[in-house]
């Protein structure tokens, strides 16, 4: 039992199964329910974290994850301590060279690119996995990636000082695999694809009780994916956004994104009921965007084929909660193929500056279809998450020649000048 002085401001109470209704304490080092095999989520005081929010203001809180732990479920202080400290509040930018070219006015990007530890929006949930990882006294992490995860556990797990082991599909992006190696991980890539990883670690899982951020510590992990929500209507002077657009792998942002806006009106921070999330997959690997857009609501699974690798999940786990997220707050889905998905990714680094991975693509090129269909409005307040870095991702990106060996004088250097200015310059002008 932590004495008050060792415990943070947390309003959790209990695990809970939204299918059955079963509950657990939240002590319990529990993933799924015992009744109906399904996954767990987490439940609060509301009236207590309403409470506790208007005792301390704003100013006075942390500009990190844990700015409003209130509402977040690690209740050791000892171990919120030890990770997760500059991870979260990224930049809210107002996309208006972009938006000039999608016909958006109020064009906002949440850039998770910039993130810390590891340059994507995995580290607000890897954070909280780790966490509750020292919550319960263990020394070992494991996980199970097509790309981020994997970065941010090697990142918060080092920052941690526990030991971190990333599990890989066959068709990981080496760059990344190359950095969890950096930075101390031990990496083993299996033979097979992600859903295929996923099972076998859940497996090892089991078998082994290592713990895993994404399996068996997924109710805490998830959890994280609500900052997301709470930081952009924050930076908007508590006004929350007419439209989400979210990129889709296992469901846990757009899931999560949608609960944390639910939370901010419950406590009384913000109006968000009109918000609608809307999700954008790739073409190759869309079952969420598929049973949205076919109005079935039915998750079918799928086979990956496409290079947005950090988002091809073909077996999203929580793909159900996504649909009900969409469909009960009015949204849409759109998909991309891989050649829209690098144009996308061009287009948002000649008009802004940002360099962002194949799933920031499918963000942008689907927060262009959506407008272009006229379901995000040329007046209404979009908020975009650029969820990754492109830094990352360069060995997957088409490649672009330029002039090589050109003379060092006048008359060379100018005529290759004149070619580009004829051609013109920028990342959509290869």
């Amino acid at each position: 039992m932590l004495s008050p002085e060792n415990r943070t401001r947390s309003c959790a109470t209990e695990l809970v199964c939204r299918d059955c209704g079963r509950r657990y304490p939240l002590g319990e080092a529990v993933f799924k329910c015992h009744g109906c095999g399904n996954g767990l989520d987490i439940d609060y005081d509301y009236d207590l974290a309403k409470e506790r929010l208007a005792e301390i203001p704003p100013a006075e809180r942390e500009i990190n994850i844990w700015r409003f732990e209130e509402l977040l479920p690690i209740v050791d202080a000892g171990a919120l301590a030890r990770v997760g400290r500059y991870s979260g509040r990224t930049p809210l930018i107002h996309a208006d060279r972009l938006g000039a070219e999608l016909g958006l006015k109020k064009l906002y990007l949440k850039d998770d690119s910039t993130s810390r530890p590891s340059l994507s929006y995995k580290d607000r949930v890897v954070s909280m996995a780790v966490a509750r990882l020292l919550e319960l006294g263990k020394e070992e992490i494991g996980c199970v990636s097509t790309g981020n995860v994997g970065t941010a556990v090697a990142s918060l797990a080092a920052k941690a000082g526990v030991a971190a082991y990333v599990f890989y599909p066959s068709n990981m992006e080496k760059g990344k695999a190359r950095a969890c190696r950096a930075l101390g991980a031990a990496v083993i890539q299996l033979d097979g694809n992600y859903d295929q990883a996923n099972r076998a670690c859940r497996e090892l899982a089991l078998a082994t009780e290592m713990q895993f951020a994404n399996i068996t510590l997924r109710p805490f992990y998830a959890e994280g994916a609500k900052t997301a929500a709470y930081e952009p209507v924050e930076q908007l002077d508590w006004v929350s956004p007419d439209h989400f657009v979210i990129p889709a792998a296992g469901g846990t942002l757009s899931s999560r994104v949608h609960k944390g806006l639910e939370e901010l009106e419950t406590v009384g921070l913000a109006e968000t009921s009109g918000t609608k999330i809307n999700v954008a997959q790739a073409e190759g690997c869309s079952p969420i965007a598929t049973a949205i857009s076919d109005g079935s609501g039915k998750i079918e699974n799928q086979v990956p084929q496409t290079a947005a690798h950090s988002i091809a999940i073909g077996a999203p786990g929580d793909g159900p909660l996504v649909v009900d997220a969409v469909k009960s707050r009015g949204g849409a889905a759109a998909t991309a193929t891989d050649d829209e998905i690098f144009e996308a990714i061009d287009l948002l680094g000649a008009t802004e500056g940002i360099l962002t991975e194949p799933a920031g693509g499918a963000t942008i090129a689907g927060t262009a279809r959506l407008a272009s269909e006229g379901k995000i409005g040329p007046d209404e307040t979009v908020v975009a998450i650029v969820s990754g870095n492109g830094y990352k991702t360069l060995d997957e990106h088409p490649e672009k020649s330029w002039p090589e060996m050109v003379a060092c004088n006048l008359d060379s250097m100018t005529e290759v000048l004149d070619e580009f200015r004829q051609h013109g310059v920028g990342a959509t002008s290869a």
